[in-house]
């Protein structure tokens, strides 16, 4: 079931762990990208939020039923095209390491300024998935995003989540 390649070390100081599927976690900076992270892994993975805080991904596994998945969190960034430093080592990531999956993660209540990133990534990459993050506040904003719709526009599958609560995770 596993191959040689599929094993991922969290840490210097941790022993490799094998893994089905590698997903990295794509977004614009403050959108929860870290807290979705965190939700899957059970880290506790400290990000910043200004330009050039947080320019080295986060490696973490995530268990769901009888899968184990390595899960990257990749620095926050507003598009795959410039070169700052979280650009590169966004783009430098996925090319380098070809992801299974890619979930891109929006904030719900910015969606419009959050997609044209979301389209930039599947222009590069087809296997992902949209999380739109933030939904309860979103919904208490009188936000209504079809799901349905949008996941049929897009060609990919959408999920709405609050990763701080856990739900939808």
């Amino acid at each position: 079931m596993f191959t040689a390649h599929n094993t991922l070390t969290e840490n210097k100081n941790s022993r490799p762990i094998e893994y089905d599927c590698k997903i990295a976690l794509a977004g614009n900076p403050n959108v929860g990208k870290s807290t979705v992270f965190n939700a899957l892994t059970g880290l506790k993975q400290h990000t910043g939020n200004w330009t050039g805080k947080t320019v080295e991904c986060a490696c973490g596994c995530a268990k769901i039923k009888d899968k184990t998945f390595a899960v990257t969190d990749l620095p926050g960034t507003y598009s795959m095209l410039s070169s700052s430093e979280e650009e590169k080592a966004a783009r430098n990531y996925i090319a380098e390491n070809e992801p299974d999956c890619i979930v891109i993660v929006i904030d719900s209540n910015v969606i419009e300024r959050n997609l044209a990133f979301a389209l930039q990534m599947l222009s590069i990459r087809e296997k992902a998935v949209l999380c739109l993050n933030l939904s309860d506040e979103a919904e208490k904003n009188g936000i209504k995003i079809d799901t349905e719709e949008l996941s049929l526009n897009l060609g990919i599958p959408v999920i709405s989540t609050c990763a701080s609560k856990k739900q939808g995770i």
